[in-house]
């Protein structure tokens, strides 16, 4: 009768550990990580794609494939259902504008992500609490929604990090996950009413208490920002960087943090300083809808990083993120010449270099390197903000 009841018990504790995710890894030095960012998710009852005011958002849109929203976040859960990873990580702004039923809805695709096995962990982004324009979009103007508090956002999405914190900060919503014997994730939230896009000064002492404490344990530990914490682009870093990021610099990299996964840029990108390297997903939702794969050796501190794309709408994102672009770039490139011909071979030339750069495809924008439109852009808007721009680009592969 014991052992039945030991062998029940087993059962149980095996059920429950799986539908929250959890897996035993205790002895597992190598971890798979799955990250993504900024999926800007927009629940279906919260616009009419036919309206006027939602053609509008579509033309302020940065490039965001916004009515793919309920594809991409299937396609998310699948992806990770496939790859396995050992956690997924996603770094903020996985709402819209930060719209109470968008996040109901994600936490319920989050959920069924825990139940095949696959623990999920989650930040703030700057879109997802108490922002500003958390609309609805019908007709010919947008309606106030229901917002997200910073209590309810932990409340709603509790079991993907919250609820299983090993450690939680008092100021904010950061906390510390135990994901094994070896490795905690340290996941800052910047984005409180009371120090956007900061970390606040007491939350820095309790970073040092815990980076202290896994470090006398022999504890590896990895960090989460929606913000970056070191500078992706010189061009484009003001209101991305985290604005004391010095500070969470120092502190992680006095306590031997190697690694940051971040988004919020849109910009998918890798910055290193003095032994600390910050990952920047790239947004989800965003051409070529890609998420990155980290393979972390716990004993060793080393890690490989690669890419990979959803599979889905990639016509449709590239056709939103050409538009975007174009949106941008006529202007400038109407000024530099008369000529019809060479204005379009310039604004191809800035789409093709824009879509790489933002992908994380050197190969791609090296091989653009001796195009005409480079030298098009150089003879004809030398002094332009995008000639400037795509030097800046170059600079960084050459």
């Amino acid at each position: 009768m014991i052992k039945a009841f030991l062998i029940c018990l087993s059962l149980l504790c095996t059920d429950g550990c799986a539908a929250k995710g959890v897996k035993e890894m205790s002895d597992k030095e190598t971890v798979k990580i799955m990250c993504a960012s900024d999926l800007h998710y927009l629940s279906e009852e919260l616009y009419d794609p036919a309206s006027a005011i939602f053609a509008k958002v579509l033309e302020k849109n940065d490039g965001k494939l916004i009515e793919g929203g309920t594809a991409i976040l299937q396609a998310l859960k699948e992806k990770a259902l496939e790859e396995k990873p050992d956690v997924l990580l996603l770094a903020g702004d996985i709402t819209f504008n930060g719209e109470m039923i968008s996040l109901k809805e994600i936490a319920s695709v989050l959920k069924e992500i825990e139940e095949g096995g696959v623990p999920v962990l989650v930040t703030t982004g700057n879109h997802d609490i108490y922002y500003s324009s958390c609309m609805t979009y019908f007709g010919d103007l947008p309606q106030m929604t229901e917002d997200i508090s910073d209590a309810e956002y932990a409340e709603v999405l509790g079991a993907f990090g919250y609820e299983e914190a090993l450690k939680r900060d008092a100021k904010t919503l950061s906390y510390v996950y135990e994901l094994n014997d070896h490795l905690w994730f340290l996941v800052l939230d910047a984005n409180s009413l009371t120090s956007r896009g900061s970390i606040p000064t007491e939350t820095l002492s309790w970073m040092d208490e815990v980076l202290s404490e896994s470090e006398e344990k022999g504890i590896t530990v990895i960090a989460m920002s929606h913000q970056n914490v070191l500078i992706q682009s010189e061009m484009m870093y003001m209101g991305y960087v985290l604005d004391n990021h010095t500070a969470v610099e120092n502190i992680l990299r006095d306590h031997g943090v190697n690694l940051v996964i971040s988004g919020h840029s849109h910009l998918q990108h890798t910055a290193e300083s003095d032994g600390l390297t910050d990952i920047c997903c790239e947004s989800l939702s965003v051409y070529p809808l890609q998420y990155g794969l980290i393979d972390y050796n716990t004993g060793t501190h080393e890690f490989t990083h690669k890419l990979a794309a959803l599979g889905i709408l990639e016509q449709e994102s590239f056709d939103r993120f050409e538009e975007t672009v174009l949106r941008m770039v006529s202007a400038e490139a109407e000024k530099a010449s008369d000529d019809e011909a060479i204005q379009k071979e310039m604004e191809e030339f800035a789409v093709q270099i824009n879509a790489a750069y933002f992908s994380g495809n050197h190969e791609k924008i090296r091989s653009l390197m001796n195009e005409n439109g480079r030298t098009l852009w150089e003879t004809y808007g030398s002094d332009s903000f995008w000639s400037l721009y795509i030097r800046n680009i170059f600079s960084e592969v050459d």
